[in-house]
């Protein structure tokens, strides 16, 4: 299928996995988590074995297929590179495949097709003269939540500041916007804003291939994530997605969706056996068919999106609505669900999606969200009228009644990169203070430990270093972060 700048890329994206499902059949099919990701908002696992496979399972090197299955299908969601390759090879060694199809979803970063297929080859026809391998490049790595808007889910391990193996993040970015471009077949200008951007875009210019006069022109914004931590910090978003995001826990394994595990969706009794010994949460993405939910939680505000919600509801219960509700609730919402009519096959993704906004409405956390943005504000109103000490007082003042406020350690966190993206050049802080912060943050690292976020343990403290010692150092490279998230912005005052 020939594809063009004005290809949306839910088609695209829809598309890819039409293509992959035609060689599952009679397959083991084996995803890294990013193809699984991508597979999970473009039809989900029942989508492979509709198609014909015998087994869905992580890309691991601890997997394998069954003894007596020869055919074997495997997915790769970013560019292919040494670790990939070495993941393959073990599953390859642990199995008995005689046909291997390699999906290279995102295209090659340290590899070449030839230089793949030769290797593969060279561990398949060890076992089975008549072995054959099969490598296609076939973008599933794209994650489309709508129309609209579309995500890479591995780009989500980019760090915020490259402090090492700069060239290796650097090359994975640029070998990503080559495989979209060239699926795109578009010529493009790219401009950058940022450090880490303007490197992108000097090495895509090495490696993008030459297309035809005739192909389409995009222009492409490259735009570092440290320049408007702002956006991703704000407690107040007009954002509705954004919003579910703060209150409902992460979807295992994935960057963009939500899981509701506590309220079921399905309340026959012929599916308790099945919730008894294991909880399947709901989530956003569609299962059967899209909806446009999504595309409301992106682009409405959540009065519309709820007013949106109620009308399609009540028209599919009861015809046309005749009368206005000046507040619409997560209980009445949940009452136009109870409906027959909206547990047809046909409604259930969007019964589904409904109940994940509920949820969000009535999550206990929704007023620790409220108390986070009216604090935001008021620090941000007080910059321009207190000394800096005073702020960076209020903000320690924070940190030591954290608890009594039932504020978390992320949230204060957030309010932080908040302040020093707005600030200007001359809000310094004097060394005294600035270690005065270091410990408070440094303790409250170390007080909360269990209950800090993964990325924090992951990203900021590192396993195996929850020592208090190890949380200062932490605190440290924080503080350090903030500064560089202050100077990220200093380049935008030669255009005031």
């Amino acid at each position: 299928m020939g594809f063009n700048v004005d290809t949306p890329f839910s088609v695209i994206a829809d598309w890819s996995w039409g293509e992959v499902c035609k060689y599952a059949r009679e397959a083991a099919v084996f995803l890294d988590d990013y193809a699984a990701e991508s597979l999970h908002w473009h039809g989900g696992c029942v989508l492979l074995y509709r198609a014909g496979a015998k087994s869905v399972k992580e890309l691991s090197s601890f997997e394998s297929g069954n003894p007596k299955d020869r055919r074997c299908l495997l997915i790769i969601g970013k560019p292919v590179d040494e670790l990939a390759v070495a993941i393959v090879r073990d599953v390859l060694n642990n199995s008995n495949f005689r046909y291997c199809r390699f999906v290279a979803g995102c295209g090659f970063e340290s590899y070449s097709v030839e230089k793949l297929e030769n290797e593969l080859c060279k561990i398949i026809s060890a076992k089975y003269e008549d072995g054959t391998v099969d490598v296609m490049d076939i973008p599933i790595s794209l994650t489309c939540l709508s129309p609209t808007l579309f995500l890479v889910p591995h780009l989500q391990n980019i760090p915020l500041l490259i402090e090492n193996n700069y060239e290796v993040y650097v090359s994975k970015i640029a070998a990503t916007l080559n495989n979209i471009f060239n699926h795109l077949n578009v010529k493009h200008d790219l401009y950058a804003v940022g450090p880490l951007s303007e490197a992108v875009t000097y090495h895509f210019s090495k490696i993008q291939k030459t297309l035809s006069t005739e192909s389409s022109r995009l222009n492409v914004i490259l735009i570092d994530r440290i320049v408007d931590m702002y956006a991703v910090t704000d407690f107040a978003s007009s954002c509705p997605l954004d919003k579910m995001n703060m209150l409902l826990t992460r979807f295992p394994k994935t960057c963009s969706d939500i899981a509701v595990i506590t309220e079921p969706l399905l309340q026959d009794l012929k599916y308790k056996s099945i919730n008894d010994q294991l909880q399947v949460p709901m989530c956003l993405a569609p299962t059967l068919k899209p909806t446009p939910i999504v595309e409301w939680l992106l682009t409405k505000t959540e009065k519309n999106v709820l007013a949106s919600i109620r009308t399609t509801l009540t028209e599919k219960r009861s015809g046309p609505i005749k009368k206005t509700i000046s507040r619409i609730t997560p209980q009445l919402l949940e009452t136009l669900l109870d409906d027959e009519k909206c547990n047809s096959k046909e409604s259930i993704d969007f019964k589904q999606q409904v109940l994940c906004i509920c949820a969000a409405l009535k999550s206990p956390n929704l007023s620790i969200i409220e108390l986070a943005q009216n604090i935001g504000k008021l620090l941000l109103q007080n910059i321009s009228m207190e000394s800096d000490t005073d702020i960076l007082t209020q903000v320690s003042q924070l940190f030591k009644t954290r608890k009594d406020r039932k504020l978390t350690v992320e949230i204060l966190l957030c309010i932080l990169v908040q302040l020093y993206s707005v600030v200007e050049e001359d809000f310094v802080i004097s060394e005294e203070h600035q270690i005065d912060l270091e410990n408070i943050v440094g303790e409250a690292f170390f007080e909360d430990l269990e209950y800090l976020p993964d990325y924090i343990i992951n990203d900021l403290i590192g396993v195996g270093f929850s020592t208090l010692l190890g949380c200062q150092q932490a605190a440290e490279k924080f503080l350090f972060i903030l500064k560089q998230i202050k100077l990220s912005r200093q380049n935008f005052i030669q255009y005031r």
